[in-house]
């Protein structure tokens, strides 16, 4: 799993490479805590309300990231068997 929407709809959360890469995200505003996450995960919220809040482009590369974050980690044999990662 690389992302997550729950009931609530309020946000997107995804895994970032690390709990400071996390950190550093929730401190400049690009993202909240996520929810029963560990602490490497942020949600990304869906709600734009002004000029800086997080345009569908951050959305999209926040979803790649955690994507390429997750699937290196699996094993090499799974990994050949998806379709090449972007």
């Amino acid at each position: 799993m690389f992302a997550c929407v729950g009931a609530l709809g309020g946000g997107v959360s995804v895994k970032t490479a690390d709990v400071e890469s996390a950190s550093a995200l929730i401190e400049i505003g690009r993202a909240v805590k996520a929810p029963y996450f560990h602490r490497s995960w942020v949600q990304v919220p869906f709600e734009r309300l002004g000029p800086k809040d997080i345009t569908d482009e951050e959305l999209r590369e926040r979803l790649v990231a955690s994507y390429r974050i997750v699937r290196a980690k699996l094993p090499k044999k799974v990994q050949a068997g998806l379709d090449p990662a972007e």
